[in-house]
């Protein structure tokens, strides 16, 4: 049976990106897969802005502990966020940098990286309120996609199952239901 652990990084409990969220975790579930959710903004165990002191030794503390658990866990990993200044929301970098550790999410062999998440997929699923072929036109799109493959999901030796950025998405929710429906049948 599959363990999904799906991570949402938006403000807004009554956002559009927990109704992607809760879409997918519906369909995944109906197909007999455990489902673990975790609202970076109101979980229990948020973490503070990260800093260090040695970046190759941190100090592994419960909130770290508790969230490389929940990955360690999981066969696949679901990433929903609103596409905002190029980027995810800094919560989600945030997550990133304290719990895709050096030891944990990856190591250095002959100063080399070696991804230590292998066997997991990820999936993203992201919104932007500008029609998506402005920023296909522009290539953020691209930029953003290939960021988080090859620096973040490939470096530490996951596997991206898909790339979902949904675009047009705005306060009228004129396109929600399609998007909803596309997500369900993923």
């Amino acid at each position: 049976m599959k363990n999904s652990l799906i991570i949402v990084a938006h403000p807004k409990e009554d956002g559009f990106s927990f109704a992607m969220a809760n879409a997918y975790r519906q369909s995944i579930q109906s197909k007999g897969a455990n489902v673990e959710m975790l609202d970076l903004y109101r979980d229990e165990h948020q973490q503070p802005f990260f800093t260090y002191d040695n970046a190759n030794v941190l100090q592994t503390d419960e909130a770290m502990k508790y969230y490389q658990e929940k990955i360690t866990k999981a066969d696949e990993i679901v990433f929903v966020f609103p596409y905002w200044w190029g980027s995810f929301p800094a919560i989600l970098k945030n997550f990133f940098d304290w719990n895709l550790s050096k030891d944990f999410a990856f190591t250095y062999v002959d100063s080399r990286p070696k991804g230590l998440l292998t066997g997991k997929t990820v999936k993203v699923f992201t919104t932007t309120g500008a029609p998506k072929f402005i920023y296909t036109l522009t290539g953020a799109n691209r930029r953003l996609k290939n960021m988080m493959k090859e620096q973040i999901i490939e470096f530490c030796g996951m596997k991206l199952d898909g790339f979902h950025i949904f675009g047009g998405v705005d306060t009228s929710g004129k396109n929600t239901d399609k998007i909803l429906k596309e997500i369900k049948s993923l």
